[in-house]
């Protein structure tokens, strides 16, 4: 119950430190305090990852805590994006990556919770936690490619005139974050016994 209220809170506070970034029509400050936010949240789920592993857990209850940082990330861009592109600027496709980022943070919740189910009930599915890693690995590949794409089309940083520039600089620091957690979760992986 404290991870969930620990979760919610960061999630509150990270989509208030990022919409009333946008507010203050700040470039330097809203991407100072994306950055911040994703910061600490790439920390709590190292954190949230280290004491599960510390306290023995096995390998789907640690890919389930992954996927669960992973949910926050994506719900946390989707939420920061809905309400920066409803109430403070104005750009056209906002709604296309609120629904594209509130898809996957929804798939990834439900990811984390069979993995949580399996772990609840001693059960280790190989496939699923193949599959656990794979997606990972793909998420990486894609955050990383996002990332760099974003700098090649100049838009990060953006220039502030343009009506993405808050979306940009949250699917920069989203990405990285993303990239982070994939990164500790394939570092920290269990071996797999044959």
């Amino acid at each position: 119950m404290t991870s969930a209220l620990i979760w919610v809170f960061s999630l509150a506070v990270g989509v208030a430190a990022v919409v009333l970034g946008a507010a203050a029509d700040n470039f330097g400050l809203h991407m100072g305090l994306t950055a911040l936010v994703c910061l600490g949240l790439v920390i709590l789920a190292a954190w949230d990852r280290h004491r599960r592993a510390a306290a023995g857990a096995g390998e789907a209850a640690l890919a389930s805590a992954t996927a669960s940082s992973m949910a926050l990330v994506w719900a946390w861009a989707a939420l920061s994006l809905l309400l920066t592109y409803v109430f403070v600027l104005y750009w056209v496709e906002w709604w296309q990556y609120v629904l594209g980022a509130g898809v996957i943070a929804a798939l990834c919740l439900f990811f984390a919770m069979t993995l949580a189910r399996d772990a609840a009930a001693g059960r280790e599915d190989a496939t699923l936690l193949k599959l656990a890693r794979y997606l990972t690995i793909g998420q990486l590949a894609g955050m990383a490619l996002a990332m760099v794409g974003l700098v090649i089309d100049e838009k990060m940083p953006r220039d502030p005139h343009k009506p993405d520039w808050a979306a940009s600089t949250i699917f920069f620091f989203g990405a990285a974050a993303l990239a982070a957690i994939s990164v500790n979760a394939l570092r920290t992986a269990p071996s797999r016994q044959s």
